[in-house]
């Protein structure tokens, strides 16, 4: 259990800067280069953070390192805090709210991985004593 919190540490840094790099781009090149107004990403954030929910739920259930993929084409190796880091940086509409959503999406994100790590050892030690 000792490895899955510094995953968790290790993630939800991982997410920050994240999200700050995809606040820092929505705002200077995002909406230009796209067209669509700043509000409009919000919506694709939220998006973008539930996916990273799923995936962290996988992640969780399937007990895989931080670092689990692999290169193939078309695929990504990028793990659930990154995929969530992009949906905070989209949500925020300011720095200062960029930094608080993210703070309270890492604390969602840790609190649903910590559920699901405890729900994991209950079932294996029920496993193991039968």
């Amino acid at each position: 259990m000792k490895e899955r919190r510094k995953i968790d540490l290790f993630g939800a840094i991982t997410m920050l800067v994240i999200s700050m790099a995809a606040f820092y781009l929505k705002n200077s090149v995002g909406a230009e280069m796209i067209g669509l107004p700043l509000e409009s990403f919000v919506y694709v954030g939220i998006g973008i953070f539930i996916l990273g929910l799923i995936y962290t739920i996988m992640e969780t259930k399937m007990q895989l390192p931080y670092f689990y993929g692999r290169s193939q084409s078309g695929g990504s190796n990028a793990n659930s805090f990154v995929v969530m880091g992009i949906g905070a940086g989209l949500i925020g509409s300011s720095i200062a709210s960029a930094v608080v959503i993210t703070l309270v999406l890492i604390a969602v994100a840790v609190a649903i991985r910590m559920f699901m790590d405890k729900r994991y050892k209950e079932k294996n030690e029920i496993r193991s004593k039968n």
